[in-house]
This record gives structure tokens, C-alpha cells and sequence, in this order.
């Protein structure tokens, strides 16, 4: 009985979704005749879509009506932490390399992309976003020749930042000495192409910088990590950086 309940509902409320995309406003009476059901369980299946993060507005007076505003076809898209926080840093890495051509907008477009997204994930999302720097004084114009990443490697250590949990790298100074660390991954930073990391480090017990080309392994553990309030505070790299 419960699983039928739940998929009545369910089907309700696509329904329902869909019954708002398809027009600019809908009077509630409509919706009511449309989906056979009563003035409070309509309002009870609005509120429930608003909690989920669906903007929906409502006009007052006559003439008005219940409506979808015009940018719920972004929250259509059904994106983790991790992808929202990859998307808004393209943007901000596009906006970074100062293009002459179609950039001039990019900061605004981030803005309201991150808005887009229901709270909840923004709150999660926001904390994140403040933990990926970008360099201020990146120029495409001097972007040396790249190598390819180790893949496996890049995709360890993004885990290891956002699920905040300890790796272990095999790690090549500029040098060319090699050691295995333990490490924390508080920050990412960009100072185009190279990307750094900025964690808390086991071996020497102090916070460390790591250029990711440099690491030869990395192994995700299953310990995992709070972040410390003397790296997260410290705001030594604001002169040089801005967050996402």
C-alpha cells in the first residue's frame, strides 16, 4: 500500500512539474481540476517542490497565478556537488584567462548558475568553493607546453579533496627527491596551467604546497579528515588568489 502511495505521488507530481513547464502561469483552480485533487494537497505538493529548490513563484491578485520562473530548466539538470563545483570552475578558469572575446560576462553567469542550484546543495557547494583558488594574475598568453595527466592520479586526489579524506603520495621534489607522504588536501589553486595542492602534511606535521605533476601515486585511505582552522583561516594567499 505504501510503495503504491509513494508512486501516486510521485507520478502526482511530475505531473505537476510538467503541467508548469508547459505554461507562463497557472491559476491554482486549473492545476486542482487538472491533477483531480484539493486546494491543500496542491499547496502541500507547491511547497514540497520549493523545499526541493524548484523556483516557484506564485502572483497575487487577479490575473496572477503559480509559475515555474524562467530558470528551472537548470535545475532539471540532476548534478552532484562535485559536477555543480566542476561546471562553476570552468567558468571561473575561463573568466581567469582574461580572453578578449566572449568573457566579458562569465562572472555574472557563475553567479547565477550557483544560484540556480536548490539551497541546500548551495550551502554544501559554497564551503567548497571557497577551498579552490585561482590565480589573479593568470595570462593565456603564457601558458607553456603541457603534458598529459596521469588520470588515475588527477581523479584520487579531486576524491581525496572532496570527500576530505587522507591520500598517500608518492611525491617528486623540484629537486627530483623522492618521498611518501601522507596529506590532507584543504585547497586546490590554479595558476594556469599548473595546479597546486594545499594540505596538511603528515611527514612534517605542518602544511605543505604540492604541484600535482609532481605526484607519482596517490592512494586513496579510508581515514578522513576535518578541516583545520589554521589553514582555513589563513589568508596569506589572498593577494594572489581569489575563490570560485
Amino acid at each position: 500500500m505504501l510503495k503504491t502511495n509513494f508512486k501516486h505521488r510521485s507520478e502526482r507530481r511530475n505531473r505537476l512539474i510538467g503541467l508548469l513547464r508547459s505554461e507562463e502561469y497557472w491559476k491554482t483552480s486549473e492545476l486542482r481540476e487538472h491533477l483531480n485533487v484539493s486546494q491543500r494537497t496542491l499547496m502541500r505538493e507547491l511547497a514540497e517542490l520549493k523545499d526541493a529548490g524548484y523556483p516557484i513563484e506564485s502572483d497575487r491578485g487577479r490575473g496572477g497565478g503559480i509559475r515555474l520562473n524562467g530558470r528551472w530548466g537548470i535545475e532539471r539538470l540532476v548534478l552532484s556537488h562535485k559536477e555543480v563545483v566542476e561546471l562553476i570552475l570552468s567558468l571561473a578558469i575561463m573568466e581567469s584567462l582574461h580572453l578578449p572575446l566572449l568573457t566579458g560576462s562569465l562572472n555574472v553567469i557563475r553567479q547565477k548558475l550557483f544560484q540556480t542550484f536548490p539551497e541546500n546543495q548551495r550551502a554544501i557547494v559554497s564551503g567548497i568553493r571557497k577551498r579552490i583558488l585561482i590565480s589573479k594574475h593568470t595570462n593565456a598568453s603564457e601558458v607553456p607546453e603541457l603534458t598529459a595527466p596521469i588520470l588515475d592520479i588527477s581523479e584520487n586526489v579531486s576524491e581525496a579533496f572532496f570527500r576530505q579524506q587522507c591520500v598517500e603520495i608518492d611525491y617528486r621534489s623540484e629537486a627530483g627527491v623522492r618521498t611518501s607522504r601522507r596529506i590532507e588536501a584543504h585547497f586546490i589553486m590554479l595558476s594556469w596551467p599548473t595546479w597546486y595542492l594545499v594540505a596538511w602534511d603528515h611527514l612534517r606535521e605542518s602544511s605543505r604546497v604540492f604541484r600535482i605533476d609532481r605526484i607519482e601515486r596517490a592512494y586513496l585511505t579510508n581515514s578522513s579528515f576535518k578541516l583545520r582552522p589554521e589553514l582555513i583561516q589563513n589568508d596569506s594567499y589572498a593577494p594572489y588568489y581569489t575563490t570560485i
